[in-house]
């Protein structure tokens, strides 16, 4: 693939990936402001089931030798995206819950 390309693919899924997480961020609030209880519910299970990829990813080393690096750097930039849209910021913009809802605890992904 020449430089042109893999520049052009870069920036489309740098696109991609900022459209993914504004989106995500917007459903979070909205789940968040229709019922807190049920949100936090689908939250733990979104950074449940993604933690257990990524733990998935390092022990079968499915990217190589660096699958704990870019597994850790996934989780790392999952985990403030959770946190952010799940509410548990003091991020502008992103209104922290009020109170825990009784939900178990979110799932740490790095």
């Amino acid at each position: 693939m020449g430089d042109a390309a893999l520049t052009e693919q870069q920036a489309a899924e740098r696109l991609a990936h900022h459209l993914l997480r504004e989106a995500y961020h917007d459903l979070a609030a909205v789940l968040l402001s229709a019922n807190a209880k049920a949100a936090e519910s689908l939250f733990y299970a979104v950074e449940t089931r993604t933690a257990d990829a990524l733990r998935t990813i390092v022990a079968d080393r499915a990217e190589g030798a660096a699958s704990t690096r870019i597994a850790r750097s996934v989780g790392a930039e999952l985990s403030e995206l959770f946190d952010g849209a799940h509410g548990r910021t003091g991020m502008p913009g992103q209104a922290a819950l009020p109170a825990r809802t009784g939900a178990p605890a979110p799932v740490r992904v790095a």
